[in-house]
C-alpha cells in the first residue's frame, strides 16, 4: 500500500547508549528524504510515560461513555456506548492513512490500550469537551 500522507513515526525508549546510537542512525537515514519532501522531522525528547491506567480505562468505559450514551441525542437518535467509543477513536486517534492500488482509502487508528497515561488524559478531555458542547452531556 502507498501512504496518502505518509506519516513517519518511530518511538525510541533510550535505556542504553546503543539505543541512542540507533536513534542517531534512524535520523541520519530519514532527515534528508524528509527535508526533500518539504516535511522536516520533529524530535521531542521527554521522559518515558506509563501506559494508560486501568482506572482511566474504567472511567472512560463507565462514567464517560455511560453519560454520553444516556444523554446525547444526535439527529434525533441515541447511540450505544460502542458507537461512541468508535466515533471518538476515529475522531481523535488517527494513526495513519493509506491508499490501496484501486484507490480505496484505509485509515488506521490508535488503540486506547496503546496510549500513554498523559495522551489518554488528553483524549478523555477531548471526548468530554465535545460531548458537553455538542450534545449537552453533563458529567458528574
Amino acid at each position: 500500500m502507498t501512504a496518502v500522507t505518509q506519516t513517519l513515526f518511530r518511538e525510541f525508549v533510550i535505556r542504553t547508549p546503543d539505543t541512542a546510537k540507533g536513534l542517531v542512525a534512524y535520523l541520519k537515514q530519514h532527515v534528508g528524504p524528509a527535508v526533500q519532501r518539504g516535511r522536516p522531522l520533529r524530535v521531542i525528547v521527554t521522559e518515558e510515560e506509563t501506559r494508560r491506567t486501568n482506572e482511566q480505562n474504567r472511567f472512560f468505559h463507565g462514567p464517560v461513555l455511560d453519560a454520553i450514551a444516556e444523554q446525547a441525542w444526535w439527529g434525533g437518535k441515541q447511540y450505544p456506548k460502542e458507537f461512541w467509543k468508535e466515533y471518538f477513536r476515529r475522531r481523535y486517534l488517527l494513526k495513519d492513512e493509506y491508499q490501496t492500488p484501486d484507490g480505496e482509502i484505509v485509515q488506521t487508528y490508535w488503540s486506547t490500550a496503546d496510549l500513554s497515561s498523559g495522551r489518554f488524559s488528553a483524549f478523555l478531555n477531548q471526548v468530554q469537551a465535545e460531548a458537553a458542547s455538542e450534545w449537552g452531556v453533563e458529567f458528574q
